[in-house]
């Protein structure tokens, strides 16, 4: 079977699924270079797939090699399963992935970005401090989706509903008002904000208040948003359904996220704290022995 054949198949098959045009573009730029590599037959052994791996990806690229490993996978699944051959796929284990610390936002921080002057701005960044939406549920929110205590959004795995303060519902709410006749919550100056616009204008207002980066943008309010809600005492369940996501073990790296208690029982349990005490009693106990021997000298001066 040609590589070209097998991608165009997959490819028509995720449209026919619903799968998400960002996600359709994500296949297609991965596989492209799949395709450029290997323009004759698709591969059928796994050192094949391999080679493209270790040759496409520089070492230090490890989650833009897993991204691939990931595109691969769905591909072979899809392509084997369809026309009945062994997959080479489960013979090639998932490239190492090292943990990186994704940066997040300080409650000072957050703090700073709810100063914004205008309605709309100050909406915008309460709305994903307060609840945390993906950046294109914001842009797509309707006046007829907020509600009392929640708005309902249209996102990555289908409507949920997202729990809101009752400030940050003030201001949606004064904002549709203000915003006359259109069903957008969130407009500019040539219609309503697209997911682009929305976020230079939070990279703006973290540029403003010295936020450095990297990643200045809505995503890292968002993991803000699960570290503080974590270390404030909420339950991995309860954000889970928040932040929409579709597996517990995503939601669960806001438990690694929310560090602070880490930090705190550090400080109290270090090693490196018993061992100044013990320093500092051992300075204690010779002085005192000094002292002791001062007196006893003075002492036996007087009995002679």
């Amino acid at each position: 079977m040609k590589t070209l054949a097998a991608i165009q198949s997959f490819l028509y098959n995720r449209r026919s699924l619903n799968r998400r045009p960002k996600t359709i573009r994500w296949y297609e730029m991965n596989l492209k270079r799949f395709a450029a590599f290997y323009p004759g037959e698709l591969p059928t052994e796994p050192e094949a797939i391999e080679e493209f791996l270790a040759k496409v990806v520089p070492d230090e690229k490890d989650e833009t090699r897993h991204a691939y490993y990931r595109t691969l996978k769905a591909l072979y699944r899809f392509t084997c399963k369809r026309h009945r051959f062994l997959n080479p796929m489960d013979l090639i284990d998932p490239p190492k992935r090292r943990k990186k610390v994704r940066p997040t936002l300080s409650s000072w921080e957050m703090m700073q970005l709810t100063q914004a002057q205008s309605l709309r701005d100050r909406a915008i960044l309460s709305l994903f401090i307060d609840s945390g939406p993906r950046v294109g549920e914001v842009a797509s929110l309707r006046k007829q989706n907020i509600f009392e205590d929640y708005i309902k959004v249209n996102g990555k795995n289908g409507e949920r509903e997202i729990p809101i303060s009752e400030e940050t519902r003030r201001l949606l709410l004064a904002l549709a008002e203000s915003n006359g006749a259109t069903d957008h919550v969130f407009m500019g100056q040539r219609g309503p904000l697209t997911t682009s616009g929305i976020y230079r204008l939070v990279q703006k207002f973290m540029r403003k208040a010295n936020i450095s980066g990297p990643k200045l943008g809505p995503h890292r309010i968002r993991h803000a948003f699960g570290k503080h809600y974590i270390k404030n005492g909420g339950d991995t369940r309860s954000l889970q359904k928040i932040m929409g996501h579709a597996n517990i073990a995503t939601t669960e790296i806001y438990v690694e996220l929310a560090s602070e208690e880490i930090v705190a029982k550090h400080h109290q349990f270090t090693p490196l704290r018993s061992t100044h005490a013990a320093a500092q009693q051992s300075f204690f106990d010779t002085d005192k022995a000094k002292a002791i021997k001062e007196a006893e000298a003075i002492l036996e001066g007087r009995s002679t």
